[in-house]
C-alpha cells in the first residue's frame, strides 16, 4: 500500500497543544476510511495543492457552528423541573456565587483549521482517495446577560486541617435583580472528518464524516452524548431520525462516513419548509442537570422550540449543531465553559 501523509496550515503557538491532541484522536474517532491495497501511486506537489483546495472550497461543511449572530434571549435558564434543583443548590452550598441569565452569545476566536491527509491508491478498483482529518484548536467566550445574582455576604472561615482554616466569600440563598454580564473563557477542540477521491485528475469531495464533533475544555473532561432523536415534518409526514455516536446499519452515525453524492441520499436530508424538533428527552448523555441546545444558519434555538428550513436556499449541505451544557456553567459565576457538541452535516433540496 501508498500511503501518503502531509500537513499544512498555520496557527498560533497556543493552539499546538490542543490541534495535536486532537490528531491523535481522528484514528479514534474516524478511524482510516477504507484501507486501499498495495499500490505504487506516488503523489505529486499537484496532489497535495488539489486537496488543500478541494478542502478549502468547501470550508464551511466542516464547522460546528455554535456562534449566534448575536446576544440572542433565553426563555429561562432553568428549563423544566431543574427550577428546584437550582433553589436546592442555593441553599446547600453558600459559598457559590451563582445567577440568572436571560440571554446569551458565544463569541469564538477566528482562527485557521489544522488538516491532516492520509492518501493511497486502490489498485482494484482504480481509485485514488484520500482521508483528511481537520482539527481546531477553539478558544473564545460565552457571554451571558445576568438579571438577577446571589449577594456576597461576609467571610466565613473553613477549617482544613489542623491548625488551617480557608477564608471563603459567603453568599445569600436568594436573588437580587441586576444587570450585569458574566463571560466564561472557551477552551476547546473539534474534530471533523472528510473523504476525498481523484476523479479525471481532479480532486473531489466525496464523503462526509457523519458529525464533527467539539470538546471543552478536551475529551476525556467535556460531557458526553451517547444519541439523539430528531423529530421532524416531510412531506406531511412525521419521521424520527435516529443520530448515534457509533451507527449501527439502520441510523446516521457520527463515526461513519455517508456520500455526499445527492443521488446517493445518504446524509440526512430535507427539503424547504420542512421543520425539526428535539426535546430534553430525545438526547441521551451522562449528565444529571445539564441544558441543550440547537443551532442551525447562526441561530440558537432552545430544545422544544421548531427549527423550519424556509431561510436558506436548496441544493446545499448545511449543519445542525447539538450543544449540552452541565447546568452549573449557566449559573454559577466562578468557572469555565464546559461542554460538547455535534455538528451534524444535513442537505437542504
Amino acid at each position: 500500500m501508498s500511503v501518503w501523509c502531509v500537513q499544512s496550515g498555520r496557527h498560533r503557538l497556543r493552539r499546538l497543544a490542543g490541534s495535536a491532541l486532537c490528531a491523535l484522536l481522528v484514528m479514534v474517532i474516524f478511524g482510516c476510511g477504507r484501507t486501499p491495497p498495495e499500490g505504487f501511486w506516488e503523489p505529486t506537489k499537484d496532489d497535495t495543492a488539489g486537496i488543500v483546495q478541494a478542502v478549502e472550497a468547501k470550508k464551511n461543511y466542516f464547522r460546528t457552528g455554535l456562534a449566534e449572530l448575536a446576544m440572542q434571549y433565553c426563555d429561562t435558564a432553568i428549563a423544566g423541573t431543574t427550577g428546584t434543583i437550582f433553589a436546592n443548590e442555593l441553599r446547600g452550598n453558600r459559598f457559590k456565587a451563582r445567577f440568572l441569565h436571560d440571554s446569551m452569545q458565544h463569541i469564538f476566536d477566528s482562527n485557521p483549521m489544522y488538516y491532516t491527509y492520509i492518501a493511497g491508491l486502490d489498485t482494484l478498483n482504480q481509485e485514488t482517495t484520500c482521508t483528511v482529518t481537520l482539527t481546531e484548536s477553539i478558544f473564545g467566550k460565552l457571554r451571558m446577560h445576568a438579571k438577577a445574582k446571589t449577594d456576597s455576604l461576609r467571610d466565613s472561615l473553613v477549617p482544613v486541617g489542623e491548625g488551617e482554616t480557608l477564608r471563603l466569600p459567603f453568599y445569600s440563598d436568594t436573588m437580587t435583580p441586576c444587570n450585569i454580564y458574566i463571560e466564561k473563557p472557551i477552551s476547546g477542540a473539534s474534530v471533523e472528518g472528510c473523504v476525498l477521491k481523484k476523479v479525471d485528475g481532479v480532486w473531489q469531495l466525496w464523503k462526509l464524516a457523519g458529525g464533527g464533533r467539539f470538546y471543552a475544555p478536551g475529551p476525556a473532561d467535556a460531557p458526553a452524548i451517547g444519541y439523539a432523536f430528531v423529530r421532524s415534518s416531510r412531506k406531511d409526514s412525521v419521521t424520527i431520525d435516529t443520530v448515534l455516536l457509533r451507527p449501527d446499519t439502520t441510523h446516521f452515525g457520527i463515526q461513519r462516513f455517508y456520500s455526499v453524492a445527492a443521488a446517493d441520499s445518504q446524509l440526512l436530508t430535507y427539503s424547504v419548509g420542512d421543520w425539526l424538533r428535539v426535546s430534553k428527552s430525545d438526547v441521551v448523555t451522562n449528565q444529571l442537570i445539564a441544558f441543550d441546545y440547537l443551532y442551525f444558519n447562526g441561530r440558537r434555538y432552545e430544545f422544544g422550540d421548531t427549527v423550519k428550513f424556509d431561510a436558506v436556499p436548496p441544493g446545499s449541505i448545511y449543519r445542525l449543531s447539538l450543544e449540552h451544557v452541565p447546568g452549573q456553567v449557566l449559573w454559577e459565576t466562578k468557572g469555565d465553559y464546559n461542554a460538547v457538541a455535534w455538528g451534524i452535516p444535513i442537505r437542504i433540496q
